[in-house]
């Protein structure tokens, strides 16, 4: 929408060629950010997978061993 209303004037004002670069050159700066946040959040995510695996893992190994109790309500009224 920026472009299309001060495309008229691009290279006919310094002003405006120079907030183009300000403008292009902040854009930039954000697509390196969201591109950094992406990376994060696929390591954070592998983190999670791992740790809900690992969870998974110990639960399921304390149920084969007895180590866990059933929850339920008392019948020893």
């Amino acid at each position: 929408l920026i472009t299309d209303i001060y495309q008229p004037v691009v290279g006919q004002s310094v002003i405006v060629d120079r907030q183009f670069l300000r403008l292009q050159e902040a854009i930039g700066k954000e697509i390196d950010y969201q591109e950094e946040l992406l990376e994060v959040l696929g390591m954070m995510d592998t983190l999670f997978a791992t740790f809900t695996k690992k969870r998974d893992t110990c639960l399921e190994e304390n149920k084969s061993n007895g180590l866990t109790e059933p929850i339920g309500t008392n019948t020893s009224n």
